[in-house]
């Protein structure tokens, strides 16, 4: 293999693949980078065994070939060198790596490519064509709410459910649920339904570029994002997912409708005093405005903000968690919110007031049980 190539083309292909390596492995083979030098461009290939990615770039090849190089070595040191120069990479017989630049020579010591793991099979896949923005709000939309708790692995992941011409993402951890429904005539109209994981989704946004139209393949056991240079592998999350709809309310009793930003903002304020533990927060909802209330009785801590709203019942109070509120609104990209309540102690939902025609957006939070309520 040898082949030249600019520093900060490598580097940027680099960067991209080289966040997948393990920090520890016991397949010492995952703490490389596969270099396969092919045609006119130069791919980079790395895998956890759960993810793969690969990124392509265009080099100068003077020799096809392929080697399996010290991923985080081999990114460290095109790092320290300078924008701008041209380096030769250049393998022996005995895997052997040697980079020329204009400061100097390096030499690298790599394994066999032919021990490198392969990339994942997909099978009988099917190919779905997303615009790039909508992928992106999809999985922003929704990867907040996912559970961190390995002992629930279907919550761990976004659960990406297609059919009649919709792409419907969905997250939630049990306290709080995330759903964002995209229609689109060029969706499929037969079922296909997959949980891609957290971890995936986010080295997804990474990779994704800002325009443009990516393909997302679903397989049996694993997706694969096909993103303008870059493929991404991904290990589905084989469990069944819940039944989200029986926790969203089917009849609503009360509305509130208030700006968010001004929403978000006083909660942010009052949250500082709440106690760190439960991190509560409650509202206390006229027609005309709310009033949000926070303390901290074991340090006298306590704050008290009124901000105007628009609610179509009487007295209504209501406790959340502050960081689950937070984290509802800060996915809402209307100027208003509407929560739409049934009682106190029974999920609220969270609606933009003004979206985007193609899209709906829902967002479910538990409250927190208050007393004498």
């Amino acid at each position: 293999m040898k082949f030249s190539i600019q520093r900060d083309e490598i580097y940027a292909a680099l960067q991209k693949v080289v966040s997948v390596i393990p920090s520890r492995s016991t397949i010492s083979m995952t703490q490389n980078v596969l270099f396969r030098a092919e045609g006119e461009q130069v791919e980079l290939v790395t895998t956890d065994l759960e993810i793969t990615m690969a990124s392509h770039v265009k080099a100068n090849i003077e020799r096809e070939g392929s080697l399996a190089i010290p991923g985080r070595l081999i990114h460290d040191m095109v790092r320290e060198l300078p924008n701008g120069i041209e380096l030769t990479f250049e393998s022996d017989s005995n895997y052997r790596l040697q980079v020329l630049s204009d400061f100097g020579q390096y030499k690298i010591g790599s394994e066999n490519p032919a021990e490198f793991p392969q990339k994942p099979e997909l099978g009988d896949a099917r190919e779905v064509l997303i615009p790039n923005e909508m992928l992106n709000r999809l999985f922003t939309k929704t990867v907040f709410a996912c559970s961190t708790d390995e002992l629930r692995p279907a919550l761990t992941g976004v659960f990406c459910e297609l059919g009649n011409e919709k792409f419907r993402a969905v997250a939630t951890d049990g306290h709080r649920l995330a759903m964002l429904n995209y229609a689109d005539d060029n969706l499929p109209q037969d079922g296909l339904n997959a949980i891609i994981s957290t971890r995936a989704i986010n080295f997804v946004l990474r990779s994704l570029p800002s325009e443009g139209i990516s393909a997302l393949n679903l397989g049996d056991k694993h997706a694969l994002f096909n993103m303008d240079n870059t493929r991404l592998y991904a290990r589905l999350i084989e469990e069944s997912y819940v039944d989200y709809n029986r926790v969203i309310p089917p009849e609503i009793n009360f509305e509130m409708k208030i700006d968010t930003a001004d929403f978000l903002s006083s909660v942010r304020r009052v949250s500082l005093f709440s106690n760190p533990i439960t991190a509560q927060v409650v509202l206390k909802i006229t027609p005309n405005e709310v009033i949000i209330q926070a303390e901290d009785m074991d340090y006298g801590g306590e704050a008290v903000e009124k901000i105007p709203c628009e609610f179509n019942g009487d007295d209504f109070t209501i406790g959340f968690n502050s960081k689950y509120l937070q984290d509802i609104l800060k996915h809402v990209d209307s100027p208003q919110v509407v929560l739409q309540m049934v009682r106190p102690d029974f999920a609220v939902l969270a609606r933009p007031v003004d979206g985007a025609e193609n899209e709906d957006q829902l967002m479910l939070l538990m409250p927190i049980r208050l007393e004498n309520v």
